[in-house]
């Protein structure tokens, strides 16, 4: 029986191979082509406009190698050095896109937990300072990194939302969410960049924010209203109920004849999840934004994961809305140099007249 079987397989795999040799053997070939090598320096008349979130830069964090099996080490050192090289390598990204597309304007949404606070007894146990100073020292570096920034674009324009971890509250509070050190150091770097005209700040006092570009609208805000783990299901319930909530809010409106409501969006951006992702949600995407810490104690022993310090550099078209993305990788600046200067003076306005 197996003898029979064995014989039979083989015939059919002749067959098969008789087909495949047929094949090689005398079907036509396309024409050989030649190597044409790339085209540079192609121009478009249609502009496109660079968004770049600056998401949960956790100022005032130390993580320990050490402690983490070598995954991953963060200070204040290292958040100035990784600033500076997503500075840089923006700028390096922008300029290579201008070699095909006209860019003049840039949009840095801040996302939030850009200090790393005390709603957490280890945190105020372990950070390398208190939450006044992670936040003076993070503005002064923040609006460093703006500056460098700024000469290169037409517009740069900067939405903001707080986070959790500068709550001044134990508990995640409802009413008054600005009361944040988020909000604080949005307003010092606001104030750092005073005097170049082309930066314009956005600092609400709502937990969410939207920005324009072009005839899209984008929701922002931190994410630690979603519950769920942070998974994508749970992410794009979360985003889904609040476009039903604004829904509403303008159904009320047409009911009472009042002034509809203004907040609608097509696509979103949130940090607080510390990885780079995306959802599609119909009408646009939902970008989960990075982190610019990275992988730390809390990451690995509760939640067994880690993602790679990174941060999101989206491109956005007139007539297409969202077209392109790119990650920036900041580990790769803990060994470089950074141009920044961390010197805080005892009278913070000697800051600003400098």
């Amino acid at each position: 029986l197996w003898k029979n079987l064995y014989e039979k397989a083989i015939q059919e795999s002749a067959k098969k191979d008789l087909v495949v040799d047929a094949i090689h053997s005398f079907a036509p070939a396309f024409t050989p082509v030649s190597y044409t090598a790339p085209t540079m320096g192609v121009s478009t008349r249609s502009k496109q406009v660079v968004v770049a979130p600056l998401s949960d830069t956790h100022v005032g964090d130390k993580v320990k190698g050490e402690q983490i099996g070598g995954l991953n080490s963060y200070d204040i050192d290292i958040f100035n050095r990784r600033l500076f090289g997503w500075a840089t390598l923006l700028l390096q990204l922008v300029e290579l896109r201008r070699t095909f597309v006209p860019i003049d304007e840039l949009i840095v949404p801040m996302l939030g937990d850009m200090i790393s606070g005390d709603i957490h007894d280890e945190l105020a146990r372990s950070n390398i300072a208190n939450c006044m100073e992670q936040m003076i020292r993070g503005a002064n570096l923040i609006a460093q990194s703006l500056m460098l920034i700024a000469p290169h674009f037409k517009t740069v324009t900067i939405p903001c939302v707080v986070g959790n971890h500068g709550r001044m509250t134990r508990k995640p509070p409802m009413k008054d969410k600005y009361m944040d050190w988020d909000y604080l150091l949005y307003q010092w770097v606001a104030s750092f960049c005073k005097n170049q005209k082309n930066i314009t700040f956005d600092i609400p006092k709502s937990f969410i924010n939207t920005f324009d570009v072009y005839n899209q609208t984008i929701l922002m805000m931190h994410g630690d209203s979603i519950s769920g783990a942070g998974s994508n299901m749970s992410i794009a319930r979360a985003i889904t109920s609040l476009r039903g909530v604004f829904q509403y809010r303008n159904s009320v409106a047409n009911e009472l004849g009042t002034e509809r409501g203004t907040i609608h969006f097509d696509s979103a951006m949130i940090g607080h999840f510390h990885r780079i992702d995306e959802i599609d949600i119909g009408t646009g995407e939902l970008h989960i934004c990075g982190c610019m810490k990275g992988p730390d104690e809390f990451a690995l022993q509760r939640l067994h994961t880690a993602s790679k310090p990174k941060q999101l550099v989206t491109y956005w078209h007139p007539n297409y809305g969202y077209v392109g993305k790119e990650v920036i990788y900041l580990n790769r600046y803990d060994d470089k140099v950074s141009n920044f200067s961390e010197d805080i003076p005892s009278l913070w306005a000697d800051l600003i007249s400098e």
